[in-house]
């Protein structure tokens, strides 16, 4: 579903609402909580078509769009059948996606597995990325297709692809020492609310590389996972409303949103 036909059916009535997160300026966060991943049909046409929506407007003036599929929780939902069909549009090239506020990858040691205690499982060894090298549309309509499987990152920068990639490969590589993770083709951040709502100003524009969002389905934070610093101003285009009473939520209803 391409981001027109997704507006198309963000016409029920339905409630969108967002967690905001502690940002330092000029970064502003917020979770968009799902019940689940992958989401439940019901539930994810109305995020499906509020996200499209809100990355028309983040995006809007943004030169490079990128879009990229974790590949952990690619098998929900079918996932990768969807990536096979649609190769040829999306074009997917494998890389590695790094947590900028934890312990570079590495492989697994003997010592690691004889601390394991019965039915334990060893950490993740390492988070493949695909990165969609497709037209900006491609990108997009990956991002329509996946969205609810916990796979989803995207980026938009005011600078070409090529340096936004250089800025992530300069922050990620270094710390890694284990040669079997030093030559992947492009490494990209990945962040949770823990990492955003514990950062600096001064970090937060290291971890984006250049980019002035970042989004993330964030299976550690069960939603979806939006930085930027125009937010709050594209929140409030679509109709958004900060509650008045504790805890604080955007909400968005359907109809209160005008297209523009």
């Amino acid at each position: 579903m391409n981001t027109v036909s997704a507006t198309t059916a963000w016409n029920r009535r339905s409630l969108i609402r967002l967690i905001p997160i502690a940002t330092p300026e000029p970064w502003q966060s917020a979770v968009l909580p799902l019940s689940s991943f992958p989401t439940p049909v019901e539930e994810l046409g109305p995020v499906r078509a509020f996200v499209g929506e809100l990355v028309r407007r983040l995006a809007a003036s943004a030169p490079t769009v990128e879009t990229f599929i974790q590949f952990e929780s690619l098998h929900l939902a079918d996932g990768a059948s969807h990536v096979s069909r649609n190769g040829r549009q999306w074009m997917p090239m494998m890389g590695l996606g790094v947590w900028p506020d934890r312990e570079p990858p590495k492989i697994w040691t003997v010592e690691e597995f004889q601390e394991l205690v019965p039915g334990e499982k060893p950490r993740p060894l390492m988070n493949i990325a695909l990165r969609v090298t497709g037209a900006r549309e491609a990108r997009h309509q990956a991002r329509d297709v996946l969205v609810g499987r916990g796979t989803i990152i995207q980026l938009f920068a005011n600078l070409d692809s090529e340096k936004l990639l250089a800025n992530a490969r300069e922050l990620l590589l270094p710390p890694i020492q284990d040669p079997s993770f030093k030559a992947f083709p492009f490494y990209i951040p990945l962040l949770e609310a823990k990492s955003v709502s514990g950062a600096s100003s001064h970090q937060l524009d290291a971890w984006s590389c250049g980019a002035h969002t970042y989004i993330r389905e964030s299976v550690e934070d069960h939603g979806v996972l939006i930085v930027s610093k125009s937010l709050e101003e594209a929140l409030r285009g679509l109709g958004a409303k900060l509650s008045e009473t504790e805890p604080r939520e955007w909400l968005v209803l359907d109809e209160s949103y005008v297209s523009s």
